[in-house]
């Protein structure tokens, strides 16, 4: 989940959806302005793409990862 500068939703959406591992990006309402859903087979891949790709997105201020636990 990521908050973001407002009026930089869509280009930030445009730059995470060109990241590796993505599968989805949308904007969203509420507490946080967009969510994307990333795929890894390690968490250090998970933090590599949060840490060094995500977060250096220019405008992007701050992000919360909820790691899915069993999917049904």
């Amino acid at each position: 989940m990521i908050n973001c500068e407002s009026g930089s939703e869509w280009r930030i959406i445009d730059e995470i959806r060109e990241i590796k591992g993505v599968k989805e990006c949308v904007r969203t309402t509420g507490p946080y302005d967009i969510l994307a859903i990333v795929e890894s087979n390690t968490v250090e891949l998970l933090k590599e793409i949060i840490e060094n790709k995500i977060r250096k997105i220019p405008n992007v201020t701050a992000t919360t990862t909820l790691v899915i636990a069993t999917r049904f």
